[in-house]
């Protein structure tokens, strides 16, 4: 049921001091307060009672708080309002309703601040806040949000009243956010400086509120009220600009003078109920657009500002008139209540609702995608890990046949190897006499002294300038020349000379034993041979002995050579080994930020799709 309430527009007077040009010209005071809600002359003959009259003492936090927020909470609970100050030029009236929003703000950012303490306070309710804000500037209606929106047109909706085509609506969510769309207007509004202000508004300007609030449990109507909070232009005559007003100013001035007599028109007729006269609403834009809000259904306080000076008596007198008679006139407000599904609120719930079945649709689907993706993620890695093994099965016959090239490196090497066994000369026969023929066949037919290596030795034997022997042997330099040339990326090496120095020793046995041997010699017959063919045989011997030595000492040095490689190559093999392990770790890691790079992927597919 319909909750309606009768009540008459509140109206009040707000008397602003002498401002400094009034002063100047000696201007008096004639109009003055007689208790809080009479204003009258000094003469008394004229005396007027309002709700509540208000002196230059005034602030405008008491104003709001007597005429203001009573409008707010009823807009707030679903009922329409209407706050707007009416005056002539230069009389306080957009002081009152913008004021200086840090040091004293006016009665629109104070309803504001107001509107948003009530969300904040209402647990039980749920508001969605539209804002518009427009000026009618010689009977054009601007937008002041977007100032290519000019001259916008006006519909009548049987539903929802009164509203401007192509209006901007900003939803805001903070009193912060509504503060910087009244900045932006305040920067597109036509202001010019007359005789009477410095900055007189030449437009009436128009901040429109909408409130949707809804019950969070239960009923589930929605309640869409408006908010108007309007700034005037003052009324003027002709003395407000003076002979060079130009022609874009006196065109102003007619359009604001012809919109406020409509307007007090409009208000005699109403507070008139015996005047059965059409009401011209459509005579104006004011008027059309205030139809709603004078009509009945809002809740309506007129702030009326007046100069106490003598100077603007005549302005001052037609001012408290129009308060007057707008005091005569009864509201009867209804609540709007409404299940419209044009209302913003239904529709944003509608429209969560539907993403919320789009979103379960899409979480269904993500599931059958996943279970998908994580078959074909499995496949992918099993086909990594094939490829993986053939990269490392690939690795491994490098490194075998890099194996098998030192073993047969390591072989090569080891054939140069001279064993004392293969240089022992047989000395004696059978019967135990010195067998010289076979000692000569044991020592020039050795393996070591085979004569296709003599000619390998045979160039690089040969005396220095002093007549002293030199020997190189090329057959044992080549072997440490190609063991320079092994690579050091080798894993496996061969034992194969491990008895290199048992060798050493037994050939240095048998080196003694050689010379115990030519000692008995000495003491047993010659065979027929003469003296000078032993020494020569002799001779020969030592020669042999002295190579042979050399030999040693060259296989000694190699075996320590052997033994330096060995080493290298053992080190090697451990950093092999270790390279081995790190690949290992490396490998292991990918596969760990591929998993994780596709599980991004998948989040990001999936919140991309919600967000569409």
């Amino acid at each position: 049921m319909e909750q309606k309430t009768i009540e008459n527009i509140t109206v009040s007077v707000r008397i602003r001091p002498l401002n400094p040009r009034e002063l100047a010209s000696g201007g008096e005071k004639i109009w003055e307060n007689s208790g809080s809600a009479v204003i009258k002359d000094k003469t008394g003959v004229r005396s007027f009672i309002y709700d509540q009259v208000y002196t230059e003492t005034t602030d405008t936090q008491e104003i709001f708080i007597n005429q203001g927020v009573e409008v707010i909470e009823k807009c707030m609970s679903g009922y329409n309002g209407c706050i707007f100050c009416y005056g002539q030029t230069g009389s306080g009236k957009t002081h009152t309703m913008h004021g200086v929003r840090k040091t004293n703000p006016g009665v629109v950012p104070l309803s504001i601040d107001y509107i948003f303490n009530t969300v904040q306070q209402s647990s039980n309710k749920e508001f969605l806040i539209r804002c518009s804000y427009i000026e009618i500037y010689n009977e054009s209606i601007n937008d002041l949000l977007n100032q290519s929106l000019l001259n916008l047109q006006i519909a009548e909706d049987k539903r929802n009243g009164i509203k401007i085509i192509g209006v901007t609506e900003e939803v805001c969510t903070s009193s912060a956010q509504v503060n910087s769309l009244l900045a932006i207007g305040e920067k597109h509004k036509n202001i010019a400086s007359t005789n009477f202000n410095q900055r007189s508004s030449r437009s009436h300007s128009i901040f429109r509120v909408i409130v949707e609030s809804k019950n969070t449990f239960g009923c589930t109507e929605v309640a869409v009220a408006t908010l108007n909070l309007i700034d005037l232009a003052g009324s003027e005559s002709a003395n407000v600009h003076g002979p060079t007003a130009n022609s874009a100013r006196s065109k102003e001035m007619k359009c604001i003078n012809r919109s406020l007599l409509t307007l007090g028109t409009v208000i005699m007729r109403l507070s008139d109920k015996k005047n059965n006269a059409p009401i011209p609403y459509r005579d104006s834009k004011l008027t059309r657009l205030l139809q709603p809000a004078l009509e009945g259904n809002s809740k309506v306080s007129i702030i009326c500002n007046i100069s106490p000076c003598n100077d603007a008596f005549d302005e001052t007198l037609s001012t408290l008139k129009f308060a007057q008679r707008a005091k005569k006139i009864k509201q009867v407000i209804v609540k709007n209540d409404t299940n419209d599904s044009k209302t913003l609120i239904i529709k944003y719930e509608k429209e969560i609702s539907e993403l919320q079945g789009r979103l379960r649709e899409m979480e269904e689907r993500m599931l059958k995608e996943e279970e998908s993706a994580r078959s074909i993620d499995k496949m992918k890695e099993i086909r990594m890990i094939q490829e993986e093994k053939e990269r490392a099965d690939a690795n491994l016959e490098g490194i075998l046949q890099e194996k098998i090239r030192l073993q047969q490196e390591l072989e090569r090497l080891k054939s140069f190897i001279i064993c004392a066994e293969d240089v022992k000369p047989k000395v004696y026969s059978e019967d135990g006499s010195l067998d010289l023929a076979s000692r000569r066949s044991g020592f020039f037919h050795s393996k070591t002294l085979h004569a296709k290596d003599l000619k390998l030795v045979e160039p690089l034997i040969g005396k220095d300038d002093n007549g002293n022997e030199k020997t190189k042997s090329k057959v044992l330099d080549e072997p440490f020349k190609k063991r320079r040339k092994v690579n050091r990326h080798d894993t496996f090496l061969l034992k194969g000379i491990d008895n290199i120095e048992q060798k050493l020793s037994i050939m240095e046995v048998e080196k003694t034993d050689f010379e115990d041997l030519l000692k008995i010699n000495d003491s047993k017959p010659n065979n027929g041979l003469t003296i000078e063919e032993l020494l020569k045989i002799i001779e020969d011997q030592r020669k042999t002995i002295e190579n042979q030595k050399s030999i040693i000492e060259k296989q000694r040095y190699e075996k320590e050579c052997f033994d330096k490689a060995f080493e290298e190559m053992n080190k090697e093999i451990e950093d092999k080994d270790e390279q081995i392990e790190i690949l290992n770790d490396e490998l292991k890691l990918c596969r760990n930020n591929l998993a994780q790079l596709q599980n991004k992927n998948r989040v990001k597919k999936v919140t991309n799709k919600i967000s569409i």
